[in-house]
């Protein structure tokens, strides 16, 4: 919605929240588990017994299992989940606090945050070069840092002067000068033809799917034109490469729609959803992200000021100088008119349409999938997946729609409309051994997800540390 682009530039910072475990030659045996499969001819396997060799799920069973030598795991009252996907996150970056700007964005802890909340894969909507994209995805697949697996835009595009710019040069205003200097650009201005040459180099290093923002922040500001969308989309899927666009209105939608987008980042959050415009992405087989913690959370943090709300497990993915910044409020005051009333207006009419809109996504058959948007405005990457969960239900799917939008579903549009060749995503036998074992049953209580007994990333069980 309003993420902070203020990028990873003053060095990684240490806290290892997580930690491989050594190498168990003959694997893990979770026993008398409840396994949520994630795929839709039979979600749930009833006490069954699931074994874990090297990387890969290697049996699963509803007959006991005996093998000589495998760690022996109790999943009697557990439920066992393909690990989670988050389809819209910004691990360059650092979470807002208004009071206290000066905090330094954290992208390791940022990706170790997700592992420790058993998101094994997450998709950056805005982050740095793609070249310094692709390196980091590939020293985390290389195990040099430990992290869930990453696709990637590299930079987005966007109008002269549009979002997600204001925001930018609002945060920026606030710090020192000292720490000005050091932020670079981090959108790709395209304005008119001759800017697409912009769009060619940035096609040409490769990105995983290109991102446009197509949304005034604040209201009445620029927005980039229709037909300079459809230019760089058809550029992108001249090279096979997704689209994903960031709206805010119906009339972002349109455009988003006529363009042959793949998808939406965000749902509308400014008024109510047009039922025609989700029956047309449904006929176009265009996902949506809605992100509706985020729009919460801004409502929360910036018009109610309540900062205690906080589940258990995003005050453990929190970072620690975000922890005592948290802890230690302090008055702080919008003197940006435009903002302010951007804030005003979202008490009396955003907040009032986040719900609703979801649920005219399900009514319509939309494919929905589970992203954040983290880290935000007061928003902890990792635990905000789980309460984005909650919230997917209280806009009216039920937790099992809900699991699957952060399981099966992302997995498949990674494969059908990303390319990847991926197999994680679901619990079956020979696939990725990327899991989630909870108390509890998600499919029942939506909250239960929170209630981490073990995470497993390709198979290693992974230590997880309170900080």
């Amino acid at each position: 919605m309003i993420a902070i682009f203020i990028p990873f530039i003053f060095g990684c910072s240490c806290h290892d929240l997580v930690q491989t475990s050594p190498d168990m030659k003959n694997g893990f045996l979770i026993r008398h588990v409840n396994v949520f499969t994630a795929q839709a001819d039979r979600p749930v396997l009833k006490d069954a017994d699931v074994y874990i060799q090297g990387r890969k799920i290697a049996r699963i069973s509803t007959k006991r299992l005996n093998i000589p030598g495998a760690e022996i795991i109790d999943g009697k009252g557990r439920m066992l989940l393909p690990g989670l996907i988050d389809f819209h996150n910004h691990v360059m970056a650092g979470m807002i606090i208004p009071w206290d700007l000066e905090l330094l964005p954290t992208m390791r802890f940022n990706l170790e945050a997700m592992l420790y909340s058993a998101i094994v894969a997450t998709v950056d909507m805005n982050g740095e070069s793609v070249a310094s994209m692709r390196k980091l995805s590939r020293d985390i697949e290389s195990g040099a840092i430990l992290g869930p697996r990453l696709f990637y835009c590299g930079m987005g595009f966007t109008a002269k002067g549009a979002h997600p710019i204001p925001m930018v040069e609002m945060v920026k205003g606030k710090l020192p000068w000292y720490m000005r200097m050091f932020i670079p650009d981090i959108v790709i201005e395209v304005n008119n033809e001759e800017d697409m040459a912009k769009v060619d180099k940035h096609l040409a290093a490769g990105p995983d799917f290109t991102k446009i923002f197509l949304d005034d922040l604040p209201d009445g500001s620029p927005k980039m034109k229709p037909e300079i969308v459809q230019a760089i989309v058809k550029r992108s899927h001249e090279k096979s490469i997704p689209v994903l666009i960031h709206i805010g209105r119906n009339e972002d939608v349109k455009v988003a729609i006529e363009s042959g987008a793949d998808g939406i980042a965000h749902d509308v959050y400014k008024e109510r959803l047009d039922p025609e415009l989700a029956r047309e992405l449904v006929r176009r087989k265009m996902i949506v992200i809605p992100t509706v913690y985020v729009f919460d959370k801004l409502n929360t943090f910036m018009n109610e000021k309540n900062y205690t709300h906080y589940s258990r497990l995003e005050r453990e993915t929190f970072p620690p100088s975000y922890k005592k910044a948290m802890n230690n409020p302090k008055p702080y005051i919008i003197d940006d008119e435009l903002w302010a009333g951007y804030f005003r207006n979202y008490r009396q009419t955003y907040s009032r349409v986040i719900h609703p809109n979801v649920k005219i996504l399900k009514d319509e058959g939309v494919t929905i999938l589970a992203g954040t948007d983290s880290p935000n405005l007061g928003l902890a990457t990792g635990g905000s997946l789980h309460v984005e969960l909650a919230h997917l239900v209280e806009g009216g799917l039920t937790p099992t729609e809900a699991l699957i939008s952060a399981t099966s579903t992302p997995a498949r549009i990674l494969r059908e409309v990303f390319h990847k060749n991926i197999d994680f995503g679901v619990i079956e036998e020979g696939k990725s051994a990327d899991l989630l074992l909870v108390d509890g049953d998600p499919t029942k209580n939506i909250r239960d997800t929170e209630n981490i007994i073990a995470v497993f990333d390709k198979g290693n069980r992974l230590e997880r540390r309170l900080q």
